[in-house]
């Protein structure tokens, strides 16, 4: 092992401890722990909203498919921006407003008391499809940090997988929402300036853009956008496929309902939007010059970046520059976990099993949920053979078709009935969870359209008279 590479990490996670420890005196209630009393001033929402998106994908992901299929990947960034651009502009600020007014601190729960449902079935069909995607999400993760413990340390996959987990649950535990979102910001600042180094001088290294062009040629890599009419069609379904995910990400929407006032949510959509476009760009370009850093080609594409870094920099500065894959993946993997235990406890053990629960009560079931997602995501991981780039495509359109249509309805419709709510989350969400058996086409787009068409029809059909 490299002990300035050690030193690095250690130095990097010590930090991330630290703020969750700083928190931990000041979230003594759910509420706290859940959504920090929706105080989080609008720079921290804007980096942390934008830096749980991403996951290990933004440097293992998407570099290693643009490495593999060249520029017409691009439009899965394309579709992004478009996307949570909308979802800044358009759901943000109403799901602020409309869950301080239910007084509703869970997606699920939000939905329960928009709808008028009190028997508790879409609290709990809702907290059933978020946790089954939810651990395919955190698995991602986790595969991808133990890549990069493996790879820079030699460790095997199973303790870098171990490793990875345990951060970030102690951090999560301790701290809640605020040290989350706290911890959210620093690494997306961190991360930001890493992803743009890192390119920057690889490009630099191989002398200039020609080099890419005449790799990309040798290896029949297409570096266009748009080659043909048909390849256009499959870019608008490309950036669909993830552009409509924005809409239904649970641990994406907490951070809109957790900010100080919908009026800041404006100021936090430009600073969070140039921040993803900054990032997409940087990694769509960590595909592009691995092309022709690794001219002669690359064992596992996934670890275009960290390959790369060792191979520019100093241990102790590459150790550094790797812990940004870490800032990505943490970012997103204690998001997720947050939301997942507080679901847990607001939308199942209060619901259907005391409902009279203490403030304190539901802090410790959250926390013990959280605990327990974790281990059931390790554990999926551990035996998990799909890629970084599978993992995250399925959860996100998992999540996206199952409430993403429910979300958008809630918001724009007074119409909705209980059961048009039940009947768009399980068309929705199995519509994306078994989609990937029958076609190899992305499922987002056809699940969402399901999910949509059935909350319409069925509420049209069970309106009261």
């Amino acid at each position: 092992m490299n002990m300035y590479m050690i030193s690095a990490f250690g130095l990097y996670f010590s930090t991330l401890i630290g703020i969750g420890l700083f928190f931990y005196k000041r979230r003594q209630t759910a509420q706290e722990f859940m959504l920090g009393n929706r105080s989080v001033n609008y720079w921290v929402t804007a980096v942390a909203t934008q830096a749980s998106d991403m996951g290990s994908w933004l440097f293992i992901g998407f570099p290693a498919v643009i490495f593999t299929y060249g520029m017409s990947q691009i439009w899965t960034a394309v579709g992004l921006v478009v996307g949570m651009w909308l979802t800044w502009t358009f759901i943000a600020p109403k799901i602020r407003e409309k869950t301080a007014s239910l007084d509703a601190l869970t997606l699920p729960s939000y939905f329960a008391y928009r709808f008028g449902d009190s028997s508790g079935m879409i609290q709990l069909l809702s907290t059933g499809f978020a946790l089954m995607f939810f651990l395919f999400y955190i698995a991602s993760g986790l595969i991808g940090l133990s890549l990069i413990f493996s790879y820079a340390f030699g460790l095997s996959y199973e303790m870098g997988i171990v490793s990875s987990v345990l951060t970030v649950v102690v951090y999560t535990l301790i701290g809640g929402f605020v040290a989350v979102a706290w911890c959210d910001f620093f690494q997306g600042l961190f991360l930001l300036g890493m992803i743009v180094l890192v390119p920057a001088y690889g490009l630099f290294s191989i002398g200039g853009v020609h080099s890419i062009i005449e790799a990309a040629q040798a290896k029949g890599i297409s570096l266009s956008l748009i080659a043909s009419p048909k390849d256009t069609l499959k870019a608008i379904f490309l950036a669909a496929s993830w552009g409509l995910g924005y809409f239904g990400q649970p641990h994406i929407l907490v951070n809109f309902m957790g900010i100080d006032h919908e009026r800041n949510i404006k100021r936090a959509r430009n600073i969070g939007i140039s921040w993803q476009i900054i990032v997409l760009t940087a990694s769509a370009l960590i595909g592009l010059v691995g092309i022709g850093f690794f001219s002669s080609g690359i064992e596992n594409p996934e670890l275009v970046f960290p390959a790369m870094t060792i191979s520019l920099f100093h241990p102790f500065v590459a150790g550094l520059i790797l812990c940004a894959v870490f800032a990505a993946t943490l970012s997103t993997m204690d998001s997720l976990i947050l939301v997942a235990g507080s679901s847990l406890a607001e939308d199942i053990y209060k619901k259907f099993f005391d409902q009279t629960a203490s403030s304190q009560t539901i802090l410790f079931v959250s926390r013990v949920g959280s605990l327990a997602v974790a281990a059931v995501s390790l554990v999926l991981a551990w035996q998990s053979s799909s890629t970084v780039y599978e993992l995250v495509n399925y959860a996100w359109s998992g999540l996206g078709s199952t409430f993403g249509p429910l979300v958008v309805a809630s918001l724009v419709s007074d119409k909705v009935t209980p059961a048009g709510a039940i009947a768009g989350i399980l068309v929705g969400g199995c519509t994306a969870a078994i989609w990937p058996a029958f076609s190899d086409l992305l499922p987002l787009v056809p699940g969402f359209a399901c999910g949509l068409i059935v909350v319409a029809v069925v509420s049209w059909l069970t309106q009261p008279k």
